[in-house]
Order: structure tokens, then sequence, then C-alpha cells
């Protein structure tokens, strides 16, 4: 069960975060879209429509929305929180869209994807394909909504969330991160953002990739049980390194490109390591299934926590809580951010 300091600390975090929201509304509403591409961390329901995929289409998924989304998570995913940032509805799974025109943002993410096109390509909707479909968007939807001479301008404007890069870490579920591997991963990621530059976007929004060697999948295998597997993190950091330098290396190379570098990795770990300072009381098991004496998988048969605002982890994925907290720690700490996330920034 929860303690009162920890329903207190949760409520404190809440009324920050809409006050924090809030205040930022009207210069928000100058990024007229957001556009996501990536993985499981920020799919919003694609994988629903990928043949052969099991689209977490049951509970307790989605139970805090009320209803399975197709997030890997019991609520809100880092994608959901800056929509709200911004001002702007949750931007609707791309694949789900069928006829419908969207001009406020889409999402484009696949759970299980990578930035290699080998990366779980007959499972999932991979970031070449997710590429794709948003040419398909500039060609054929946003035509229909803003006429063909605005396209341009609101693409422009318009805040690209990239999300990815931890699911190609892993080959056949063997790991496989190296200096090398992070060199060739990194070039291959270059390649897509040049290519959606191409495309017309110019403001990025660019996560890291999380600690693989804390999530319970990892963890609650290893000896000591819970114990984060340090190497796993290291050559993960080989990648991250890498990532801030290309950025900062296609804006110089780049036309108006601009971008905010995200660290998913830091704000996890430090959950991780510091749980009671943001209201956390479980930061090694899964909420979902409750019992570490099973595949660490969540079924919908599962047994699973109630007090889910008190865990770090929903199933290997971040619950709902440690979301809203890196949010809170991008938007209004300016923590994990870089530069610090301004509207105007990206103005």
């Amino acid at each position: 069960m929860s303690t009162n300091n920890d329903l207190n600390h949760s409520l404190i975090l809440t009324v920050l975060l809409l006050i924090a929201f809030a205040t930022k509304s009207e210069e928000s509403k100058q990024i007229p879209a957001l556009y996501v591409f990536g993985d499981s961390l920020v799919d919003s329901g694609n994988n629903h429509y990928v043949p052969g995929e099991d689209p977490q289409n049951f509970f307790p998924y989605g139970i805090d929305f009320g209803t399975p989304t197709g997030r890997c998570t019991n609520g809100k995913t880092v994608a959901d929180f800056l929509a709200i940032y911004l001002g702007l509805p949750f931007a609707p799974a791309y694949l789900g869209l069928s006829n419908r025109v969207i001009t406020t943002g889409i999402n484009y993410a696949s759970a299980g994807s990578g930035i290699l096109p080998e990366t779980n390509n007959k499972t999932s909707f991979i970031m070449d394909e997710q590429i794709r479909g948003f040419e398909r968007t500039v060609k054929e939807i946003l035509p229909k909504g803003l006429g063909e001479e605005a396209v341009e301008k609101h693409v422009s404007e318009s805040l690209f969330l990239v999300s990815s890069g931890v699911n190609d870490h892993f080959k056949n579920k063997t790991f496989r991160g190296s200096r090398k591997f992070a060199s060739y991963l990194i070039n291959e990621f270059k390649i897509r953002l040049q290519i959606l530059h191409s495309l017309g976007a110019r403001k990025f929004f660019v996560n890291n990739v999380p600690p693989a060697g804390c999530f319970p999948s990892i963890s609650l295998h290893s000896k000591p049980i819970g114990k984060c597997s340090e190497k796993m993190n290291k050559r993960i950091s080989f990648y991250n390194k890498k990532l801030l330098i290309l950025l900062h290396e296609l804006q110089t190379q780049l036309p108006g490109f601009t971008f905010v570098h995200s660290d998913l990795n830091k704000s996890t770990m430090e959950i991780r390591q510091n749980p009671h300072k943001y209201g956390i009381v479980e930061a090694t098991k899964p909420c979902c299934p409750r019992s570490i004496n099973s595949d660490l998988a969540c079924h919908s048969c599962s047994d699973f926590c109630a007090n889910r605002n008190t865990y770090l982890f929903f199933d290997d994925h971040p619950t709902e809580r440690a979301n809203q907290i890196y949010a809170i720690k991008c938007f209004i700490d300016h923590a994990i951010c870089t530069p610090r996330i301004n509207i105007r920034h990206f103005l």
C-alpha cells in the first residue's frame, strides 16, 4: 500500500505539471502539430493494425485511460505528455486513421520497431515505413486539410518526436551493444533524420535510449535479483554519447534544423536510484505481472498492482507516473532536456 507521503508527493507532482502546462498554453499554440516516430515507449496503437502482433489490447493495459489503447503502459506515454505541454490533442495512430484528415499531428510509432530495417520487421511498423507514412501524410493527407500551399509551412513549424534505438540493441533476443555497433546505428539514424528533414521537418525532440539493463526482464533475472546489468547499460551509453554529437552535427549541416535532446536514460536511472524522492515505492519489480515467478510478461489474466502510481515499471515499460515524472524533469525542472525545452526555442 502507498503511504500518505507517497500520495501527497504524487498530488504535488500532478498539480505542478498542470500549472506549468497551463501557463504554456498560449505560446504552445504556435506549434501546430506533433508527429511521433519510434517504438513502444511512444506507440499510441499502431500495432493494433500490424498482422500477427499482440497490441496490448487488453486490461490492465490502458487501465488509467479506462480502455486499452495499444499503449504499452497503464496510461499516458511521454508523447502524450508532450502533446499536453504543447496544448495539442494526443496524436492518433497513423494505421488507424483510415480516411480521416488530421492536421494536429499523427503517431507513426510501433512497439518493437527500431532504427534498422531488420529490427522486428515482421512484427512491427518499422521506422522506414513510418517515414513513408509521413511522406504520404505530406502528399495526400495534409493538402486535404490545409490546402497545398500551406503544407510546407505547417510541417516546418511542427514538432517531430523521435524515440527509438533500444530494440536495435537486441537481435533474436541477444544483446549486441558495442562501440562499433553504436557507430553503425547512429549513422543509420542520421540517414533517417536527413530524410525527415528533406520532407520538411525542422524541429526535432529526440529521446536517447533508456537503460535496458535495468528493465525488469533483465534485472530480475540477474544475480543478485534486481541488480541492473551495468555492462548492458554501459554499452547503450556508447550510442547515447554519439546521439548528442549527431544532433549538433546535423544542426550545423541542415538548414533550419533545431532540436531538443531528451535524456530519457538519465530520468529512468534517477528514479530507480532515488525512488522515494519521486513518490515511487517499487523501482525494480513490474506492476504487471506482480509476481516475479513468471515469464515477466503482462497478460490479460495477470495479477497486477493496484497502486500503479508508486511503481516505476508497468511491465518492461514505465508506468504513467514514471512518464509524468519524466515530463516534469524535462518541461519544469529542465534537468534532462537540452537545450532547455522552451517553445520559443522552436520559433
